[in-house]
């Protein structure tokens, strides 16, 4: 930029040479004050961006969490774990590229990264790159390193290395009880001078949300406004599921069945006023994200987390690659409606197709048992085995 405003003056000078002294004077004195007043500016702008500007981060992180349209957005939470030998680390850099090229083709609303500072600025590098092209860069929501809590002496280097926003584990159980209160205000604080949006993460009890009453949730917000000094960015509320003893005859296997944990309903003011993202930590398949998804929507979240449970197997240790392409594939598969559309096109069809009357006939010949048990057909899908049956 220096370089081209030097190159512009320059030319302005020679051009100015065929004019008379006083002109050429004068025009060359506004172009060099001009240049100046220029220097200025972009040096006011740089030192702006540097003492940590959260406007931007705010509009970025706004936008992803909440739709115009009212769809549930979704972000995962992504544990990037520290490589234990040199090839790995030698390795990691590509492998993260690709892990963040791939969450943003999947139209992830955010990322979630639970690593150290150097993962984190490679996930960041990578989406910065993207910049003015289609998929765009997503935001990046800083969670600590993994296993790890957000250490307060690294917020200047977790701004540094591209973060636009900062998870804050509180524990509660209402808006009268929320623990280390003078920390989150703190770790707010230093977060907003870094240029980072502060994101509390409220972790409740079942036991406490079944208690609550419509106006808990507005009181709990004003309380960490209270706190934090202005109305946060978005609230991430993760309810604890509590462990349930369970009970079986002598000699008998009975499969427990696990409820769903108690949402807690949501006003479409307050919905306007803070998005409220709600943590997803079921196991992926059987249609068990959906379902859940679905919960949060009735009960008026504007978000979705998917932990890292949702992942099937092990959380770590995992290869970057294969993260990558389920988390897409499972955002892709939860934001989709054409399944939905299908389902109902195909079953106006069939009650004017000559073709599916056939078929039903068909149906109806085999579910009679007149060719046997069709609960023995053969199918090469093993649902025992945890084979997928989608998400």
């Amino acid at each position: 930029s220096y370089t081209l405003l030097l190159l512009v003056l320059f030319c302005g000078a020679e051009r100015c040479r065929s004019l008379p002294s006083t002109n050429h004077i004068f025009l060359l004195l506004n172009k060099m004050k001009f240049l100046i007043l220029l220097t200025l500016a972009m040096a006011s702008s740089v030192s702006g961006l540097a003492g940590g500007d959260a406007s931007l981060s705010r509009a970025l992180l706004s936008q992803s969490f909440s739709s115009p349209s009212g769809k549930l957005t979704f972000s995962p939470e992504i544990i990037i774990p520290e490589p234990s030998d040199r090839t790995a680390i030698l390795l990691q850099s590509n492998a993260v590229q690709g892990l963040s090229s791939k969450i943003r083709e999947g139209k992830a609303s955010a990322a979630f990264l639970k690593c150290s500072l150097t993962a984190l600025k490679t996930f960041c590098g990578e989406q910065e790159s993207a910049r003015g092209n289609f998929p765009g860069p997503i935001p990046v929501v800083y969670c600590g390193a993994a296993n790890n809590d957000v250490d307060v002496t690294d917020l200047t280097a977790v701004a540094e290395a591209g973060a636009d926003g900062l998870l804050i584990r509180v524990a509660c159980e209402g808006a009268d009880s929320i623990a280390d209160s003078e920390k989150l205000t703190d770790l707010c604080k230093q977060a907003l001078d870094c240029g980072m949006q502060p994101i509390p993460e409220l972790s409740v009890s079942e036991s406490s949300v079944e208690k609550w009453d419509d106006e808990e949730v507005p009181k709990l917000v004003e309380k960490i406004a209270e706190l934090v000094g202005l109305d946060p960015v978005a609230l991430l509320m993760s309810i604890k599921r509590e462990e349930v003893e369970q009970s079986a005859d002598d000699g008998a296997e009975e499969e427990a069945t696990i409820e769903p944990v108690p949402l807690p309903s949501i006003s479409k003011e307050l919905k306007k006023r803070v998005p409220i993202i709600g943590s997803i930590r079921e196991m992926a398949g059987e249609g068990r994200l959906g379902m859940e998804a679905n919960r949060l929507k009735d009960a008026g979240f504007a978000s979705g987390l998917l932990c890292s449970e949702c992942l099937p197997g092990l959380r770590f240790q995992v290869d970057m690659e294969l993260l990558g392409t389920f988390w897409a594939g499972c955002i892709v598969d939860l934001k989709s409606t054409k399944s939905k559309n299908f389902s109902f096109r195909a079953k106006n069809q069939m009650e004017t197709s000559a073709m599916s009357k056939w078929g039903n006939y068909q149906k109806s010949v085999i579910e009679s048992g007149a060719l046997g048990d069709p609960s023995e057909s053969y199918s090469v899908v093993d649902g025992d085995a945890g084979e997928y049956k989608g998400f």
